[in-house]
């Protein structure tokens, strides 16, 4: 079978990749709502997908890390993580060639390169290069300690705080 669509006024026959993208583009339009999260509305193309989706929602993590016991919701966040215990960092910069472990590092490290800030607080306009320096970043506005030192109760607004302040208990 061929696939032909109108491109600029003109029939247009698709090759085998082409005729891939478009069968699974109409079936994602034909199957919108089909694979629709019933706790949060979102919606998915594909049954597999919302089925990793809910684990967000249950909590479930079935794959779990030989090494150090550690789960996680999806396998490709298990095979990131096995990386920080074989130090194995396949993804390179092309710019100043650092190794890392994972893409998404390597496209964040990019950010370093490009000044690109694409991440920006709502409340005082500061930008920043990822998304998790924003949330660190926000606890400032809101004033929220998460991670609290379990000896003396102490607060603290980010994990790197507390460790250096573990090393107080661990003097005395």
């Amino acid at each position: 079978t061929h696939v032909y669509t109108m491109y600029n006024n003109q029939w247009k026959k698709h090759n085998k990749a082409e005729k891939r993208t478009y069968r699974t583009r109409c079936r994602s339009e034909y199957n919108k709502g089909s694979n629709l999260c019933r706790l949060c509305g979102k919606t998915y193309a594909r049954p597999s997908t919302l089925k990793t989706h809910l684990r967000t929602h249950s909590g479930e993590k079935p794959y779990r890390c030989s090494t150090c016991d550690k789960a996680f919701s999806q396998a490709a966040n298990l095979t990131a993580h096995v990386r920080t215990h074989s130090g194995e960092k396949p993804f390179k910069c092309m710019i100043c060639h650092r190794s890392f472990s994972q893409s998404s590092s390597v496209t964040t490290h990019m950010r370093t390169h490009s000044g690109e800030r694409p991440y920006k607080c709502a409340l005082c306009k500061k930008a920043f290069a990822d998304s998790s320096t924003l949330t660190k970043h926000l606890r400032i506005h809101s004033g929220e300690k998460p991670y609290q030192c379990k000896l003396c109760m102490l607060r603290f607004s980010q994990s790197g705080n507390l460790n250096r302040h573990m090393r107080v208990h661990s003097s005395l």
